[in-house]
């Protein structure tokens, strides 16, 4: 279905048995951005405990072009963010911390990214948040230059750190976007 000309995503709650498809998809980006970027951006282990653990808390969410559909993209959104990165005065902020981002590689381009994270903005925005914030891998300075053009503010790079480029951007105040729909109730934290 088509909403001003971009396809509907509809969102659902990741479960457990998402784990291989958000493995599958984490080893496809790392090999992608080592052939074509030569980074080794998401070439650490995957953390299956993690991520079963965020779907535990219902901080991952599936993107599909049809209810109950193949997942094309997933999104993270959590309530705290990492001692390690951000200060103690940082994470005194309202915030939502965006992570583990993927999107299918037969659907990249699409714009798939920049509607989860509008509405990520949105239900930060809903949850009392005034930002969202992501790290992004330090090396990546195409993914740092795409975020900056997005509207993201670069914060900092944290020093030893491989994912330590800090960005955050205002949550979005508006309602609704047609073309982004929760397929069911969607208990971020």
């Amino acid at each position: 279905m088509l909403t001003d000309g971009a396809a509907v995503l509809y969102l659902r709650a990741a479960v457990p048995q998402d784990v291989i498809t958000l493995a599958r998809w984490r080893r496809e980006a790392a090999e992608w951005a080592q052939r074509v970027h030569g980074f080794n951006q998401w070439s650490t282990p995957f953390d299956e405990e993690e991520a079963l653990e965020w779907i535990a808390q219902g901080a991952t969410v599936m993107a599909a072009f049809s209810p109950g559909g193949e997942p094309v993209a997933t999104r993270s959104v959590l309530a705290t963010g990492e001692p390690r990165l951000w200060t103690e005065e940082e994470r005194a902020v309202p915030a939502r911390y965006l992570a583990k981002f993927n999107v299918d590689r037969r659907f990249t381009g699409l714009g798939i990214g920049d509607r989860l994270t509008d509405w990520a903005r949105r239900r930060a925005h809903r949850a009392g948040a005034e930002v969202v914030r992501i790290n992004v891998w330090t090396e990546n300075t195409r993914l740092q230059a795409y975020h900056r053009r997005y509207g993201w503010r670069h914060v900092r790079t944290v020093p030893d750190n491989v994912a330590g480029a800090l960005f955050e951007m205002p949550v979005l105040a508006d309602e609704f976007d047609p073309n982004v729909r929760e397929v069911e109730q969607i208990g971020l934290p």
